[in-house]
């Protein structure tokens, strides 16, 4: 099914139980894969795509994912 949504994108710092927001926009999402880049105050920790799961969705619990520390 094609994809053409305007979706929740962002970052975040904390736990997952509590996430403070460093950006959060929507994004027009035309294709399954997709690069976004942040400029934030701090070091993130998670980052996700309908991070506060407003869409229909099998699996919720794979919208945020760690960020990855180099």
């Amino acid at each position: 099914m094609p994809l053409h949504d305007l979706i929740d994108v962002g970052v975040f710092s904390g736990t997952k139980e509590h996430l403070k927001r460093l950006n959060l926009h929507k994004e027009w999402l035309t294709q399954a894969n997709s690069t976004f880049e942040f400029t934030v105050d701090e070091k993130p920790t998670f980052a996700g795509i309908d991070p506060y799961n407003k869409l229909i969705d099998r699996d919720p619990a794979d919208n945020l994912i760690e960020v990855e520390k180099p």
